[in-house]
């Protein structure tokens, strides 16, 4: 069951792989997370609050 605080812990973990990772993979691989996040949030706020 999601919460609505997991949205922002999502960003916090992108942030955290993007700036800790050695390689050019592990830098680029929560990119696709942050652009749905920053898209769609609205999407996730909504599934979140009908439980679904």
């Amino acid at each position: 069951e999601g919460k609505k605080e997991d949205i922002d812990l999502l960003n916090e973990l992108a942030e955290v792989t993007r700036t800790s990772s050695l390689c050019g993979l592990g830098q680029t691989s929560a990119n696709p997370v942050v652009s749905t996040l920053r898209y769609f949030k609205n999407e996730y706020e909504e599934k979140i609050a009908v439980k679904k």
